[in-house]
């Protein structure tokens, strides 16, 4: 008995509506007109803030995770005392 590998329906309508959708993406990002904004300085200071508050919680992980393994290592190193 010979087994048939078929193509759902559903494949079929991806591979067919996949270079549509990439396509309307690639128009879409290339057809837009200049934005005439600026960043005003409290756009500068939310982002210096986002950077700092970033780096003291990287810091702090960086910290527990040391004393995490201070804390394994040393345990090999301690021994146990007779009671």
């Amino acid at each position: 008995m010979k087994m048939r590998h078929s193509v759902s329906r559903h494949s079929r309508t991806v591979r067919l509506v996949e270079p549509f959708a990439l396509g309307a993406i690639f128009m879409a990002a290339f057809a837009a007109s200049p934005a005439f904004a600026y960043l005003d300085p409290g756009t500068g200071s939310m982002l210096l803030q986002l950077m700092l508050g970033g780096l003291a919680g990287a810091m702090v992980i960086g910290k527990l995770y040391l004393r995490r393994a201070t804390d394994f290592f040393r345990g090999f190193s301690r021994r146990r005392r007779p009671e």
